[in-house]
């Protein structure tokens, strides 16, 4: 076989380096929405690890989140059973050691709000509803993604720093929520086979 000619082999090279870009181009916001959003709804099975200041150890609690537009129920099953439900505006949190349940409107309690309209419509592919609430920044391949959400509006910032989702496709795997005192939560999901 007879040896390339030096330009033969530099005109590969760069055809090589200008086409990289056109691969990365195809993989944004709104490529990640676009998978994340083809699924509408889904199950899975949560890890939560909060790491507040004041404590030796984490907090650990497990259990199962349903989402679909519109709706998201976490269901706690351990260390005690409780169950979060949002449908729309509405926030319904159940316990069932204590037999009592809560009902809230999101839209009073802005910062909270922010958080789970962000986590609602990162589920569920929603970058609108996604941008209304938080600066957008996306890092990595579509293998290996994470998404960094920076919150937009005054009340949420003043609580929340900063929402890390990372993933793989079309599957989220860790949520980690850093509040602006230091504390965190890094939920861990896996996503029940469909």
């Amino acid at each position: 076989m007879a040896p390339m000619h030096p330009s033969a082999v530099l005109f590969a090279v760069a055809l090589f380096i200008w086409q990289v870009p056109a691969f990365a181009a195809d993989w944004d916001v709104q490529a990640l929405m676009n998978e994340l959003g083809a699924r509408h709804s889904g199950t899975a099975r949560f890890v939560e690890k909060k790491y507040i200041a004041i404590l030796d150890s984490p907090i650990e609690q497990s259990g199962t989140l349903a989402y679909a537009p519109g709706r998201l129920e976490k269901n706690t099953l351990s260390p005690r059973r409780e169950r979060m439900t949002i449908d729309g505006d509405s926030l319904t949190i159940e316990s069932e050691s204590n037999r009592k349940s809560r009902r809230l409107r999101l839209s009073r309690y802005p910062a909270l709000w922010g958080f789970v309209e962000g986590m609602r419509a990162a589920l569920t592919g929603d970058l609108g509803t996604l941008q209304h609430f938080y600066e957008i920044d996306l890092h990595g391949s579509r293998e290996d993604w994470e998404l960094v959400l920076v919150p937009s509006q005054r009340k949420m910032r003043a609580v929340v720093r900063l929402v890390s989702i990372r993933g793989d496709g079309a599957h989220i795997r860790i949520i980690e929520m850093v509040e602006t005192n230091g504390d965190r939560s890094v939920t861990r999901v896996t996503e029940d086979a469909s």
